[in-house]
């Protein structure tokens, strides 16, 4: 019983923190880009004018940070697992699992701070113009079909 109490614990204790993470994952104020690689789009590079060689340094950027990214989610996931270690022990250290969960908190940051430096890169090389051109288009298209665009052109997974 006190097993099932602890492992329903851990379960809240990820789940909560993972919409948490996600949520700050997300940047406000209308800077929201779609995931993938929206720029190789035809109807993108025509409306943006979007050169060859600006789309190979975001391919690159593209691949760096998701590589990036693919690392800090593993580290999430390891610290979620210490932390369901520690908290299904049969003696609670309440301690311990405050501590590790604060490490389960900062991994998670990570991600979104990664998440937050593609997008600073991808301004760099956009210039403000067109970065808040695409920002307002893609908003506006994921008002028109929310939780359908999945930064490839095509219906996609809900967010």
């Amino acid at each position: 019983m006190n097993r099932i109490v602890c492992c329903m614990m851990v379960c809240f204790f990820t789940l909560s923190g993972v919409a948490f993470a996600q949520e700050r994952g997300r940047p406000k104020g209308g800077m929201d880009l779609p995931r993938g690689q929206w720029w190789n789009l035809p109807e993108v590079v025509q409306e943006f004018n979007i050169s060859s060689d600006e789309q190979a340094k975001l391919d690159d950027l593209f691949f760096n940070h998701r590589n990036q990214e693919i690392d800090l989610k593993g580290t999430v996931r390891k610290e979620q697992l210490q932390l369901e270690r520690v908290i299904e022990k049969d003696k609670l250290d309440e301690t311990a699992c405050k501590n590790q969960f604060q490490k389960v908190l900062i991994a998670q940051n990570n991600v979104a701070a990664e998440r937050f430096n593609f997008l600073i890169d991808v301004r760099k090389i956009l210039g403000y113009e067109r970065f808040q051109q695409l920002t307002v288009k893609f908003k506006e298209k994921r008002i028109q079909r929310p939780g359908q665009y999945d930064g490839k052109g095509r219906p996609g997974r809900k967010r």
